[in-house]
């Protein structure tokens, strides 16, 4: 049987995403439109290695330069894909390829963060074998993707999910309906006043944001797909909360979301899942993703809430393998490991400041 390993072109995607949306551990993360959304900073390859025409593995692969070193390294994000995890030979065979490309792209390292959980002991197995090893960083969400997270199981009615959650959710989804909260799916016409609300809840809680542009051209992108879905919650004629949630097959992401300080007490943010999970449903997705939560918390820890808070739907915890890295070049590699840290902090600093001055040039109209 002949085999086969090439970067695909734009005429092919309809067929990539097929395959990664079919696969059980595929994610919108290794779709053909991800990786449009990360340009110019990343640079796409999408590659399969097939079998008489047939894709058995595919990745989405984000390119990065890495500064000052005129080399570069790949990511691939909740990557690679495979039909059949269990067969080590497949994934040898692809990383060798992999390899090669990387080789042949200047990368000092690969980075694979692959959709699967982590009591997958012949995928973990295999890594070790190809020469993965962990990657650096102490980080309470995982790395560049969150390792930890509760998927709920929406695959049943409406009404069952609801009374499938506590009492106590029940009340709390339905409270600021009675109170005047108002949801609305206003499309990209809503991205503004959610913006807003995201600035301030940044503000608050002191975390960096991405650009204005970044949203425009994650909806726009995500848009030709139907793959995005932005609501927005009104209290007094004033959007006071709002997320944005990704589908793609038979899963979907509560990926952003914030709330004014001043809607708090309508418990909006229980309301705002419940619109998400209605919207996530009526796409087809089973799955619903709560999109991170730090792996091991106690009531002391900052982070308690979020994690209690996302934990009280009943969905169940899972945690992923984690991103492992196959390393080219051991001494650029040590370079970057140890300067990554103190370079992630800089550009979590210049992202926040950079996300306010935006908007409030956007505000004015200058953007």
């Amino acid at each position: 049987m002949k085999e086969l390993f090439r970067v695909i072109s734009e005429t092919e995607k309809e067929r990539f995403d097929a395959f990664v949306q079919s696969s059980p551990n595929g994610h919108i993360f290794q779709s053909y439109l991800w990786g449009e959304i990360k340009k110019p900073a990343w640079l796409p390859l999408r590659v399969v290695f097939e079998e008489s025409g047939r894709i058995l593995a595919a990745a989405s692969v984000l390119k990065r330069k890495i500064p000052l070193l005129n080399k570069s390294f790949f990511y691939l994000p909740r990557g690679p894909v495979l039909n059949n995890w269990d067969n080590s030979r497949l994934f040898e065979v692809f990383m060798e390829h992999l390899r090669r490309l990387a080789e042949s792209e200047g990368a000092v390292f690969i980075k694979i963060d692959p959709c699967l959980l982590e009591e997958r002991v012949a995928p973990a197995e295999s890594l070790i074998r190809a020469g993965l090893i962990p990657a650096g960083g102490a980080y309470k969400f995982g790395g560049f993707q969150p390792r930890y997270t509760f998927r709920l199981d929406i695959s049943k009615s409406m009404a069952e999910i609801m009374e499938s959650f506590p009492k106590k959710i029940r009340y709390k989804i339905r409270y600021g309906s009675g109170k005047g909260l108002v949801f609305q799916y206003p499309g990209e016409a809503g991205l503004a006043p959610f913006l807003k609300i995201m600035q301030q809840a940044g503000r608050r809680r002191d975390f960096a944001l991405r650009s204005p542009e970044y949203f425009y051209k994650l909806y726009r992108t995500l848009d030709q797909a139907n793959a995005i879905n932005l609501v927005l919650g009104y209290y007094l004629n004033q959007a006071v909360i709002g997320g944005i949630t990704l589908v793609y097959g038979d899963q979907a992401w509560a990926v952003y979301g914030a709330q004014d300080e001043s809607c708090r007490h309508l418990y909006a943010y229980h309301a705002l899942i419940w619109e998400r999970i209605k919207w996530a449903k009526s796409m087809g997705a089973r799955w619903f993703d709560f999109y991170g939560v730090p792996g091991s918390v106690d009531e002391s820890d900052p982070m308690y809430g979020l994690y209690y808070f996302k934990k009280s739907f009943g969905g169940q915890f899972c945690a992923f393998i984690g991103e492992k890295d196959l390393v080219l070049s051991p001494g650029l590699y040590w370079l970057w490991a140890s300067c990554f840290p103190a370079a992630r902090q800089l550009m979590l600093k210049l992202a926040k400041g950079s996300f306010n001055f935006r908007f409030y040039q956007q505000r004015r109209g200058k953007l």
